[in-house]
């Protein structure tokens, strides 16, 4: 038998590589931020900041409401967890100069409608998938088209989030309302966003 022995794991075909979906930068948000303002129905930048400031995800953005105000806490029970959270209004958004309350406090007066801080101009929550639609059409007018892998989507608000405010100090595990500190460095990862960057020692 002179012919030559194949090689076995050349019958296995090779992975794909998934290349995952792009980080949001500061400076894409505030592009977007800035597109939404100027063109898009105003309770689109109001998410955007509420989205940004309290870290969350999009199900309970979206069903925000002023009477889970009191005791000078946001209060949020995530639709995905289950997680109870009491976020203070003082929590401060270093990177926008913005709080919680003033986030919140600019839900006020810019459309009828019943208690959601997020409203259409019927006065009408807006559904989930007009959220994210609305986001990606912000996005897509101001931010390049990527080379491969997807592009930021509304989710990666929350990764921003939980980016920015780990160097402010703030508990991103109780922030985000996760159960482990593995689940939150997850959303830490910036997937390469930092690359070639100086990391500066900080004495105390």
């Amino acid at each position: 038998m002179g012919g030559l022995i194949a090689n076995p794991a050349s019958q296995v075909k090779a992975p794909m590589v998934t290349v995952a979906r792009h980080r949001l930068t500061l400076d894409q948000w505030r592009l977007i931020h800035t597109q939404a303002v100027d063109h898009m129905p105003p309770w689109v930048s109001r998410m955007m900041v509420l989205a940004l400031v309290s870290g969350q995800r999009r199900s309970d953005i979206g069903k925000m409401q002023f009477s889970d105000v009191w005791d000078g806490h946001l209060h949020i029970i995530q639709a995905k967890t289950g997680a109870r959270l009491a976020l203070p209004l003082t929590l401060r958004m270093d990177a926008i100069g913005m709080t919680l309350a003033e986030a919140i406090n600019a839900c006020t007066g810019y459309a009828p409608g019943d208690d959601h801080l997020l409203r259409k101009s019927t006065g009408k929550p807006p559904g989930l998938p007009s959220l994210s639609a609305r986001f990606e059409e912000a996005r897509d007018a101001v931010v390049p088209v990527c080379k491969s892998g997807s592009p930021a989507s509304l989710h990666e608000c929350r990764s921003l989030s939980e980016r920015l405010y780990r160097e402010q100090g703030v508990n991103t595990m109780v922030l985000l309302g996760h159960t482990t500190q593995q689940m939150t460095d997850m959303y830490n990862d910036d997937r390469g966003l930092s690359a070639g960057k100086w990391k500066t020692l900080i004495l105390s």
